[in-house]
């Protein structure tokens, strides 16, 4: 009673329970349900005095993605979240919005993917519906809180006044026991990740009378500003965890109003197109992509019927257009079932799914007759490896990890993937030739190149075994440090072996 604000966790702890999770040495994850949102630890084994040791969950991406994240790249189709994010509940108000109402609008496959253009000053004025459709009211734009603040350049997306300063609230927090005043309520990018839609108004029936609420998708909870309700209360988070629950473990949900899946059954293409999209395995198909910058080079992975994922090995240069017409994608080590193959661009971080069927044949193959043994797979065809490709270790983001290349062997990590400019990062390679120089460079935010201080443009020699491991605090190694997604690069210089992936600054 000492304050008067919305919760940020909800009155009391949930169920905790263990969850398949393929990043995981054992498989499984600790998990822990809160009103507002799901606390869990990745891997047990991890550094405990991070920050990022204990997690919360990217539940709302999953939810309006449709998708349930099993591993660090790991998802696998869930039913559509038709759960109203706010209010009284389907049952009571049957046109409120859901989560599967701003899949459509959603920033879901990484930067670039329905990004909005920068709109400091005005005011937040758009509406959507249950269905998805995004109208316009400007009326709604008077209120205060609807005048955007701050954009956030990382998915491209505004964030109103309301939600700025509530995501910056400073006031009375116990610490060590103690009430003190004047902190910070929380780290906001820890807490919500970074926003995935725009700020959006909508006619929701609370406690049994009808408000205007303006939402907005964070990656790890929604916010809610209800200009009605009295201060501290007119902003407040979502009931996200409980919402995931319902979604993962409860009964059936209604049918959604969005349009979502195509007529075959597949998720629509992203970037992408595939022909034919329903084959038998051995097929070859052709892919084409697009939204990718010109001359930059893209690598690729398949996901299978069971969410795992692994090296596609098909390896493609974009065209002066940003795109690649007529890739041939060889399915001869494939089975029966759903698949995605993703195009990933290693600067843009662009991605294109395609999405295709595989059924078996009509009829058995014929048993060979003569002394002939039957002939493998063509040269370049996918091979499935045991572990999918590394990457960035857990926690991992909306925006995929970037694999490394080639799948067998070579690998790079950083530890950990998050973390403060003023931390002390870890990276690693191994794979390499025993005592072969190899060159490091980093690429920042604003997508400029550096090379770390005191190395000569970043060489370093692998050990005798092929590996190599250094650590550097970015504030002291690079002129500046500024927060985003940052990118390691690594060539070998005897092998020829390159590989990338992605950091975080917070």
């Amino acid at each position: 009673g000492e304050v008067q604000r919305s919760w940020y966790w909800g009155p009391q702890p949930g169920e905790m329970k263990s969850e398949p999770y393929s990043g995981s040495p054992s498989g499984t994850r600790l998990v822990q349900y809160f009103d507002k949102a799901r606390m869990e630890v990745n891997d047990p084994q991890g550094d405990r005095a991070s920050e990022w040791f204990v997690t919360t969950g990217l539940l709302v991406a999953e939810m309006v993605s449709g998708k349930q994240q099993t591993g660090d790249r790991q998802h696998k189709p869930h039913r559509a979240a038709e759960i109203a994010v706010g209010g009284d509940g389907l049952s009571a108000d049957p046109d409120a919005p859901t989560y599967t109402s701003f899949r459509p609008v959603a920033s879901l496959t990484g930067p670039g993917a329905n990004r909005a253009t920068e709109r400091v000053g005005q005011a937040v004025t758009a509406t959507i519906d249950r269905a998805g459709n995004v109208g316009d009211e400007p009326a709604l734009g008077n209120y205060p809180g609807a005048r955007i603040a701050v954009y956030d350049d990382v998915l491209g997306h505004n964030i109103p006044a309301a939600f700025w300063e509530f995501l910056n609230l400073r006031g009375k927090v116990r610490e060590d026991g103690k009430t003190v005043g004047d902190r910070p309520l929380a780290n906001w990018i820890f807490v919500m990740g970074y926003p995935i839609t725009e700020a959006y108004w909508a006619r929701v029936l609370i406690g049994g009378v009808y408000h205007e609420v303006m939402f907005q998708m964070f990656e790890r909870r929604t916010l809610a500003y209800i200009p009605s309700f009295a201060p501290g209360w007119q902003v407040q988070m979502g009931n996200v965890g409980a919402h995931y629950y319902r979604w993962l473990y409860g009964g059936p949900l209604p049918q959604p109003r969005v349009a979502l899946p195509s007529a075959n059954g597949l998720p629509p293409n992203v970037n992408a197109t595939i022909e034919p999209q329903a084959a038998t395995p051995g097929t070859n198909l052709s892919v084409s992509v697009t939204g990718f910058a010109a001359g930059e080079e893209i690598v690729s992975w398949f996901t299978g019927p069971d969410a795992s994922a692994f090296d596609a090995r098909i390896s493609i240069v974009a065209g002066p257009d940003g795109g690649v017409n007529d890739i041939s994608v060889p399915t001869g080590s494939l089975g029966p079932g759903q698949w995605a193959i993703t195009f990933h661009g290693k600067v843009t971080r662009n991605e294109a799914i395609a999405y295709f069927k595989l059924a078996a044949p009509a009829t058995a193959t014929p048993v060979p007759v003569s002394g002939t043994p039957p002939v493998g797979p063509p040269p370049g065809t996918a091979t499935r490896t045991s572990q999918p490709p590394a990457g960035t270790p857990t926690p991992s983001e909306t925006v995929p990890v970037v694999p490394t290349e080639p799948a067998g062997g070579f690998v790079l990590r950083v530890r950990p993937g998050y973390g403060p400019p003023d931390g002390t990062f870890t990276f690693e390679a191994s794979g390499l030739n025993g005592g072969e120089q190899v060159q490091v460079r980093f690429t920042d935010p604003n997508r400029a190149v550096l090379y770390p201080a005191g190395t000569s443009e970043g060489r370093y020699q692998a050990t005798p075994e092929g590996t190599l491991s250094f650590s550097l605090v970015p504030t002291a190694a690079f002129p500046s440090a500024p927060p985003g997604l940052w990118l390691f690069e690594l060539r070998g210089l005897e092998s020829g072996l390159e590989g990338v992936t992605g950091f975080t600054l917070r």
